[in-house]
Parts: C-alpha cells; structure tokens; sequence
C-alpha cells in the first residue's frame, strides 16, 4: 500500500455516507489527483528531449501556477476555515453556568469552594476527579481557581473530562471531523510537496519555494478575503448521487469540487 492508498484507507466508509464529511474526502481525492497530474506532467515534458533542467523547471513553474496552485489554494482556504468551525464547535461544549438568581444556590456554592480550599491539595483533587456532583462543579467553574484552590492543570484536565461525559456524541463528531479535516490537510501537503519537486525548488532554500507559492496562491486567497467563504452547501442529497457514480464520472465530480464549480451561487442582499 503506497502512501495515498494508505491516507485514503484512513478514511473511513461509513465517513463516506455522511454529507457533513463527504466533502472531506473530495477534497483529499482532488489533492491526490493534482499530485498524480503533476507528476504526470513532468514526465511527459522531459520523454520529448526538448528542453534543458532549467527550461523544465520553468515550463513546469507555469504549468502549476495555471493548472493546480489555485485549486489547492481554494482547498486550503475551505479547509482552514472548516478548522476553525470545527474548533468554535468544541469551545462550545461547555461546563453549564449555574442560574444566578438561585441566592440560596450561590450561597451553597460559596460554602463548597471555602470548604475545597481547606482541603489539602491530593485530597482536593482526588474528590474533583472522582465524579462530582453539580453543585461542586458549579462551584468551581463560575469562580477564579484560587477561590476553590485549584491550578490551570486541574481545572482543564476537570472541564475536559466534564465535558467528554455530558457531549459524547457531540465530541466523538468533533472529533471525526478533525480528523477527516487532517486527512484532507495531509492530501494537499502532498501535492505542495509535489509541486516543490517538479518545480526545481527541492534543493533550493524553502524561502524561494515559499515565496513562489504564496504568488501563485494571492489571487485565490484574495478572492476569499473579499468575498468571505461561501454558504455551508447542503451535501446530503450529492451522496447518494457520488456513491452511484462509475469510477470516471466520481473523478470528474472531484475535479468539479476542487475546482470551486460545486460551490453555491452566493445570494444577493436585497
């Protein structure tokens, strides 16, 4: 199994069947073909004999600028901002605040820190982490840390685990999603890498290769700047119809993807 069997092996069927990830995989089968096309691409120019090392790397340069910068630029640019939703998801799964007109509940909670303060440290812990109840917990989360004697350490080891048990399912989707999310993120560091190699910027410093490749990305990324991201597409009813599709019409559809074709008009304000 060569290394893009392996990442597509990754990902998981049943991940397939879900229109919330599906376009995960679109995206890392689409770097997975710009990679192959690159490799393609170079091999074909040097078999005609007609140009030097240099004259390849350059014919190579304006192949990639054209044909595949772009299409990993606008990958990129969906999927850092798919990270950054996935991580405003998990921020909110939180510890519930407690309802602050219960006066008899405030003061309860204020017994409950004074009375973790006066614990020693070991035994503090060992009864924050040994299923508390919601009073306790309450208690801790509304108030600074050293009101109830604890560190950042507990505090977050505490929250973690808190939240593990009142979220599971939210998280375990958190969680797939990140994962599908670092899936496709690999794909598209692979066709870079690709590019870097067809291009003759393996030997040379990174900083040229980083600079060639932000020139060629700008116009993308600009695009984005301006125009925000698109609507999130409802992708339900396209996976059934991607499943049904023969092997070719599946490429033709990621390369659709990929491309930004698929993508929804964006909606006028009135």
């Amino acid at each position: 199994m060569n290394f893009e069997q392996n990442i597509q092996a990754r990902f998981k069927t049943e991940w397939l069947n879900n229109g919330r990830l599906l376009p995960y995989h679109l995206t890392l089968s689409g770097a997975f073909e710009i990679a192959g096309k690159i490799t393609k691409k170079r091999n074909e120019l040097k078999a005609k004999g007609t140009l030097s090392d240099k004259g390849l790397d350059e014919a190579m340069r304006e192949f990639v600028t054209k044909e595949c910068i772009p299409d990993l630029a606008r990958s990129r640019c969906k999927l850092e901002a798919s990270a950054e939703a996935v991580t405003a998801k998990r921020q909110a799964l939180t510890i519930p605040k407690p309802d602050k007109g219960d006066v008899a509940g405030a003061l309860l909670r204020q017994e409950l820190r004074a009375h973790l303060r006066s614990m020693a440290p070991g035994d503090r812990a060992a009864l924050l982490m040994r299923n508390p109840d919601p009073a306790t917990i309450a208690a801790v989360f509304e108030a600074p840390n050293h009101l109830s004697g604890i560190d950042d350490q507990l505090r977050t080891k505490l929250e973690a685990d808190i939240v593990a048990a009142s979220h599971p399912e939210k998280l375990k989707e958190i969680e797939v999603e990140r994962e599908c999310i670092n899936l496709a993120d690999i794909a598209i560091n692979h066709a870079v890498d690709n590019i870097r190699k067809a291009t003759g910027y393996e030997h040379s410093n990174g900083k040229a290769f980083d600079e060639f490749m932000s020139k060629a990305s700008a116009p993308i990324e600009a695009e984005f700047a301006k125009k925000g991201m698109p609507a999130a597409r409802n992708v339900e009813d396209m996976v059934e119809l991607y499943k049904a599709m023969n092997k070719q019409d599946q490429n033709d559809f990621i390369a659709r993807w990929v491309s930004g074709e698929l993508d929804p008009v964006q909606q006028q304000a009135a």
